[in-house]
């Protein structure tokens, strides 16, 4: 079967393969994930802009974008004791630190992430701008932690943090730096009702006779 779409997420829960066209030609042939983030980076790329990918250690790969007027220096995923982990029980309390540097003088900053799946499929994604938190006038050479803290409410399974350094609410005005697969951290389910899906709502039941 072929489909032809620009529905990201229909492509990556089809598919197994994806080709990207650029006026007639491809320009790009793999895996659905990887393809989609290169399409994402390449519309928004601009003058003095790049798009990289590379092959980190698990074979996925991680595509870069922007034109790095700021960029993420550290990331990482931390538990309720402040320790650095790789693997979150469900439900856990977790806090997700992001790093950014200013190498150029900008009027907007604003941070966006996101937490994929294993097929890429965002679970939930929001940025300071619509958190009305964004930093004016951020100076080169300038600074800020991010520390975005929340319930690891997810079925158990691999997942992956996108970051993007932007002016607002979309990376398609000016794109600081975009990047797929920043972090790649795991769900278990360690204390909880067994349960199937992709999140934690768990319910109180009540049954009554009637």
């Amino acid at each position: 079967m072929l489909l032809v779409s620009h529905d990201r997420g229909a492509i990556q829960a089809i598919c197994n393969r994806a080709i990207l066209l650029e006026d007639g030609a491809i320009i790009k042939d793999g895996n659905p994930e990887e393809v989609m983030d290169f399409y994402n980076a390449l519309i928004a790329e601009k003058d003095n802009s790049t798009v990289k990918q590379t092959t980190n250690k698990n074979g996925k790969v991680e595509t870069l974008s922007g034109t790095s007027e700021a960029t993420v220096e550290e990331i990482g995923l931390y538990n309720s004791q402040n320790e650095l982990v790789e693997f979150v029980g469900v439900g856990d309390s977790i806090e997700l630190r992001i790093t950014a540097k200013v190498h150029k003088d900008i009027e907007k900053l604003v941070l966006g992430y996101a937490v994929k799946d294993r097929l890429g499929q965002v679970m939930y994604g929001t940025n300071t701008w619509h958190t009305k938190q964004v930093i004016e006038n951020a100076e080169a050479g300038s600074e800020y932690e991010f520390v975005l803290s929340f319930p690891a409410n997810l079925g158990p399974g691999s997942y992956s943090v996108q970051t993007a350094l932007v002016d607002s609410d979309t990376h398609l005005t000016k794109n600081y730096e975009w990047r797929d697969l920043a972090l790649v951290f795991n769900v278990i389910n360690i204390d909880k009702t067994h349960f199937a899906g992709s999140s934690w709502n768990e319910p109180v039941i009540r049954i009554e006779k009637k």
